[in-house]
């Protein structure tokens, strides 16, 4: 083969990968990336900034079970979250859609900021509470709303009350039911005057206020680091839900984020898609390991 005929192979190569990688952004696909390309973008983007590190749990530090109480972070997982914790340098939050005092007993790691009901009630180190605001006409529904989603419970669903929302799991109903009794809840849940939102196999009562994960995660970054904290910190988060999505919104083109999903298909506003919660996990680990060094 002839210099000329490489030269050519070879720009019809550039030319094609270009192309597809345009083509990947105009899509908003995201690729999944390879650990030692994870840990190079991220080597790249961390710097002598404060650092902070943000995650879901459900899903993200802990797989997925049949039933909440049976979630579980491995020793790996726990072990590099501890050592993080620890860091005076890395700042560390868990948001959830559990109760704040349910995910902060699972995590079980004191000296963090925990968030709960997707940042309805924010739980600091020294005790203090944010809780909040909820109109009290939708307050007062509450109880009659979680007494209705109870008469509802056949077949193995339940009611999960979190005080300031609930959800309605229905994993162990027959899958050929489950379109039927979301319904149902739906329908209960909106009658109440709360919003009702999709879950993984349950939907979530939410009181009908402008607030989300999204903005948990400002308050919580604006509390802690000032209204200016975009200039003057790093953010990772770590999510794999819908509801994660606000925080990946907000910070597009701020920080690193993350959504776990095997779904190819899913358009995520996410820096990545990563496949597992063990990917997570090594995620932790480079953190426990850059700072750890420090």
């Amino acid at each position: 083969m002839t210099i000329l005929h490489k030269l050519t192979l070879n720009l019809i190569f550039t030319v094609f990968v270009v192309s597809a990688l345009r083509i990947v952004e105009q899509l908003d696909l995201k690729l999944e990336p390879q650990m030692e390309d994870l840990e190079k973008y991220l080597e790249d983007y961390v710097s002598n900034k404060p650092f902070a590190l943000l995650l879901d749990y459900d899903g993200t530090l802990a797989a997925i079970q049949p039933h909440p109480n049976m979630t579980y972070m491995t020793e790996y997982t726990k072990e590099a979250l501890l050592n993080i914790s620890s860091y005076p340098n890395v700042y560390l939050a868990v948001i959830s859609g559990r109760g704040v005092d349910d995910v902060k007993t699972k995590v079980g790691i004191d000296g963090i900021v925990y968030a709960g009901n997707h940042g309805l009630e924010i739980l600091y180190p020294n005790g203090t509470r944010y809780i909040h605001e909820v109109p009290s006409d939708v307050k007062a529904n509450f109880t009659k709303m979680v007494e209705a989603l109870e008469n509802l419970k056949r077949d193995g669903s339940w009611v999960e009350n979190k005080k300031f929302s609930v959800t309605f799991h229905f994993r162990a109903v027959p899958e050929k039911d489950h379109e039927k009794i979301n319904n149902e809840a739906k329908e209960i849940i909106e009658k109440f005057g709360y919003r009702a939102n999709p879950a993984h196999c349950a939907i979530e009562a939410k009181p009908p206020v402008v607030w989300h994960k999204g903005k948990a995660a400002e308050y919580i970054l604006n509390h802690s680091f000032g209204k200016d904290w975009r200039e003057k910190i790093q953010v990772v988060f770590a999510g794999d839900d819908t509801t994660d999505e606000d925080v990946f919104e907000l910070l597009q083109g701020i920080g690193v984020t993350f959504r776990v999903t095997k779904d190819p298909n899913i358009v995520t506003k996410a820096t990545y898609k990563v496949p597992s919660t063990e990917a997570v996990t090594k995620v932790l680990q480079w953190v426990d390991k850059k700072f750890g060094n420090k």
